[in-house]
């Protein structure tokens, strides 16, 4: 993946209105010390085109939204999602970080019980990858097992309207793939 931050600048471009890369939003790097792009602090803001300081309202709000359509642009890089096991089923475990062990061990051993589960792990959060919305929603229950107090399951819940289902520990230890076969059979075994 190669985007248009990549590619460094080492001297002021004619305009400053083609700093920027129209599919990514981003602009190239500038070498330190470039004449006519030395960087600037101070302000609430950089004003849009130009980079000046601008303490204008409006500009703000504009630079805001901007900055959150650069992070959702980023989703056109992800690669597709790796799912560990059937397309569909009755359970997918979602996880993130240091989970993938845990998890990966408790979806194959119910996957060699004849359990239709599966696991996606996910190494993008925000954003989130373009096609994890169409994967959750194949499967019967979403189980999110974390190391903290929820906060991925309720991102999955907002985003995508699953009734995913928390598996939360906050006791300074890792999970243990035991207590996520556990899960993984509770929800198999629910008929909600």
């Amino acid at each position: 993946m190669v985007s248009a931050c990549a590619s460094l600048m080492t001297s002021a471009p004619d305009s400053v209105a083609t700093w920027r890369d129209p599919a990514t939003l981003a602009r190239p790097w500038v070498r330190p010390g470039t004449p006519g792009l030395e960087h600037r602090i101070g302000g609430i803001e950089k004003q849009d085109v130009t980079g000046n300081i601008s303490y204008d309202a409006d500009n703000h709000d504009h630079m805001v939204k901007m900055r959150a359509e650069k992070v959702r642009r980023v989703a056109q890089e992800i690669p597709p999602t790796t799912i560990n096991g059937p397309a569909t089923g009755d359970v997918l475990v979602v996880g993130w970080g240091g989970t993938y062990g845990a998890i990966t061990a408790a979806v194959e051993r119910a996957q060699t019980e004849g359990k239709a589960v599966a696991s996606v792990h996910l190494r993008y959060l925000n954003p989130l990858p373009p096609d994890l919305g169409q994967i959750v929603r194949e499967y019967r229950k979403v189980l999110v097992p974390e190391i903290n107090s929820g906060q991925l399951v309720r991102v999955l819940r907002a985003e995508y309207l699953v009734d995913a289902v928390g598996f939360n520990r906050v006791r300074g230890l890792p999970l243990a793939s035991e207590e996520i076969l556990d899960a993984i059979n509770q929800l198999v075994e629910s008929k909600a």
